[in-house]
């Protein structure tokens, strides 16, 4: 009986030291998995990541210059114009039923810096450079009904230049950072043409963005003209049909 009870005893012990184990084993895994994968981990050098830094910066230089935002100092005029796309096509009665639109002229731009000098055409509704500096980005601000939801930017322009001048409608954050934009740019030289950007498909909310059209010239001269702009969009909901609503 009593060589029974040491036995059991025994057992019990023998089963407690291997769960032991068996939990030390679980607990140790994660901390080795973690050491084998950052030693499978390959280092960079501190010249490997100069030399990636320096690639980079070059092909940021080398690259077009497709935002509202200051274009990097020493920036070419290449780089601020758009390649060619093609004018776009009339779009179709169908894909504007649901569709109403919003229409500023060019006229009604003005540069955000005080180094250009503009005039207008005859007509008093398309503008351009005559002096000064076709690099500085002009704007107006976005007034639709808050709740309003973008579909697509329109440019109307006339253009008989080589370079090409593009426009952004720009999302901004409520302390100036640009949040999102879409560009839209005119292309070949044949005069007055339009072009749509892609699909923007954003929401209008007052409260959180502020909304602008910036417009950067590129060209001194009246071979590139601003004549206007047309934003397709679809109305809010009735009864949330407003103006923008600020608050504090």
């Amino acid at each position: 009986m009593t060589h029974r009870r040491t036995l059991s005893v025994l057992l019990v012990s023998l089963m407690a030291i291997i769960g032991a184990i068996a939990m030390l084993a679980i607990l140790s895994t994660p901390n080795n998995v973690a050491a084998q994968r950052d030693a499978a981990t390959p280092t960079t050098t501190s010249a490997e990541s100069s030399s990636e830094t320096s690639s980079q910066s070059q092909q940021s230089s080398d690259a077009i210059w497709l935002s509202s935002a200051e274009p990097p100092p020493g920036t070419s005029i290449e780089s601020l114009s758009a390649p060619d796309v093609g004018p776009s096509t009339p779009r179709e009665a169908e894909e504007t039923a649901a569709l109403i639109s919003w229409r500023v002229t060019g006229s009604a731009f003005k540069p955000r810096e005080n180094d250009v000098s503009y005039a207008v055409n005859g007509n008093g509704s398309c503008t351009y450079v005559t002096a000064g500096s076709a690099f500085t980005v002009w704007n107006i601000p976005v007034v639709l009904p808050q709740g309003s939801h973008i579909d697509t930017l329109r440019m109307y322009y006339y253009d008989t230049n080589a370079s090409n001048t593009t426009a952004w409608f720009t999302i901004y954050d409520l302390y100036g950072s640009i949040v999102n934009e879409w560009s839209v740019s005119s292309s070949t030289n044949a005069g007055n043409s339009f072009n749509d950007s892609v699909q923007i498909s954003h929401t209008l909310d007052y409260s959180v963005y502020s909304y602008m059209i910036n417009w950067r010239p590129v060209v001194v001269g009246s071979t590139i003209q601003l004549c206007g702009f047309r934003i397709f969009y679809t109305p809010p909901p009735f009864g949330l049909n407003f103006l923008p609503l600020t608050t504090k």
